[in-house]
This record gives structure tokens, sequence and C-alpha cells, in this order.
């Protein structure tokens, strides 16, 4: 069965890099490209899925701002699963920082000229959504693995997926959704993740201990056995 991989935002589907799946099972990585200026989130993620063979089974695997792409494909696709790595799948998980950003309307004021990665602001604030300010003698043994995942971001673009992150609202929880989420990830609270499944009988969440929000990468064994329990136990 195919299996196919949506990186988050301003990275390069090389965050896959150490992933692996169980025998049977085929990864595919489905990369980023520009949107166009009427875009939606719903029409953007469309021509993303153009390559997904629908003549058969297949899953959806969504990492960060990729976990929304993936939601937003259960629209008009019937994946077997759908995966989220180090994102949200509900109101109740939306970070705070992001309702912040939504009421004072962060992507339509600001300079989104100095958010390319060819300007220091940029190459800061991209290492920001995936390392803590003060990072962990690990998170500097592995910084170098970012560099090598940045893409190069065109402006427009970079306002656009930012407006689309901070203000997208799930419609409903969708079925065969699953979490894999690190208890130290600082852009999604592992918190507000944990938090949102204290009422359900069936928790479709497993859990990385002390992982970042860069788990696919500091974390990989631990994320390859909980998507390998996801995929054949569930």
């Amino acid at each position: 069965m195919k299996v196919y991989f949506i990186p988050g935002l301003g990275a390069k589907s090389r965050c896959f890099k150490f992933i692996e799946l169980p025998e049977g099972y085929e990864k595919i990585n489905i990369e980023w490209h520009l949107p166009e200026k009427n875009d939606s989130l719903i029409s953007y993620s469309s021509k993303m899925a153009e390559c997904i063979d629908q003549s058969e089974p297949f899953i959806l695997v969504g990492y960060s701002f990729g976990g929304v792409i993936v939601q937003e494909m259960n629209k008009f696709l019937n994946p077997e699963k759908t995966i989220l790595i180090a994102s949200m799948k509900d109101v109740t998980q939306i970070p705070r920082l992001f309702k912040i950003l939504k009421k004072i309307k962060f992507a339509k004021w600001f300079p989104i000229k100095f958010f390319t990665n060819k300007k220091i602001v940029s190459y800061a604030f991209i290492r920001s959504l995936y390392f803590s300010i003060l990072p962990s003698k690990r998170q500097k043994r592995n910084q170098f693995k970012l560099d090598e995942l940045m893409v190069q971001l065109d402006s427009e673009y970079f306002r656009w997926s930012i407006d689309q992150i901070i203000n997208w609202q799930p419609e409903q929880e969708l079925v065969g959704i699953y979490q894999i989420h690190g208890t130290k990830d600082i852009i999604f609270p592992f918190k507000k993740i944990h938090e949102s499944y204290s009422n359900k009988v069936n928790k479709s969440l497993e859990i990385i201990e002390d992982a970042s929000h860069l788990l696919v990468l500091e974390s990989s064994k631990k994320v390859n056995n909980a998507l390998k329990k996801i995929i054949l136990d569930h």
C-alpha cells in the first residue's frame, strides 16, 4: 500500500529520510509548490493531491502544516487512515499563539518580504519553528539537519501559508485519523493535544516522550514504531 507524506512549512520532504514503513508499504513524498494568487486551502490541497493514485487503497501522513493539508484532502479523498505528526486536528488543539496571530491579522500587515530564507531574520524564524529558543545539547548537535531541509521560500508563499495555518478551522473531527506527538513540542504544545483526548474512549494518540517538533529527525526510531503500530494494529 502507498503511504503519502507531506512535510511541514518551509521543509523539504528530506525531513522524512529516516522514516521507515513496515514491509508491504511504500513511502511516497509530496513536495510543496507555489500557490496561485486566489488559491484557497482546499483548492491548493486538491492540486497537491493530483499525484495520489486513488485506484487503490492509500494512507496519508502530514507533518506539522502538512497535517492540515492532509485533513483538507479528506474532504475529497478517502484514505484508509490519516496520520498527523506534530500537528493539530480540532479547535481544542489550536495553539494560543495562533489565535493571537489570527486576531491581530499577522499575515496581512507583517512585512513578509523579510521572510525568505535569503534573509537572516527568516533563517532565525524558521529555526524557531523547529527548535526552542534555548536549544538543548542534543538539539545543538542536530541543528545542521534543519539547514539541509529548508526550502527557498517565496515571500508570497510564506504569507499565504502563515495566513492559512493561523486561520484554519477544522469543520469536524475526521474518522480514521491518528496522531503522533512529542511531549516537548513547542509549536503545538503537548498539553493541549493530550487534554483533547481526556474524555475519549478510543485514544488514537501515540506519544513520543521528550521529543520536540523535529521528532521526525531527532526521534525517528520512535516515530517509526508509532507508525508501525498505527498502520498494522489499528
